[in-house]
């Protein structure tokens, strides 16, 4: 096909989308379904008094395939309560670059 025929080719194409139905949400009115397993992004929950769930076992952070959690874990004290357990969270991050959302 000779080379001046290219636009030609190319309006072709923009006349072949033109007239088929658009593929748009309307996200306001019409929400999605959210998948039942869907978690969302990860936060440090509390419970209801206040306390953090967070006992600090650092087991999150040994789990975490992309190595994108960091916690230091420290001792609870009369005085400061953190968590109802012994220990709590010093330290909690996660970093959502790395995170995979797995």
């Amino acid at each position: 096909m000779p080379r001046f025929l290219d636009p030609v080719a190319g309006f072709g194409v923009t006349f072949a989308t033109m007239f088929k139905k658009a593929n748009t949400e309307f996200y306001p009115e019409e929400k999605k379904q959210v998948a039942p397993r869907f978690h969302g992004r990860h936060v440090l929950n509390r419970h209801p008094d206040g306390l953090e769930k967070c006992v600090g076992c650092e087991l999150c952070a040994w789990a975490c395939p992309a190595d994108a959690i960091y916690v230091e874990g420290a001792d609870n004290t009369e005085e400061e309560r953190y968590s109802p357990g012994e220990r709590y969270g010093r330290v909690y991050q996660i970093n959502y670059l790395r995170c995979i959302f797995c």
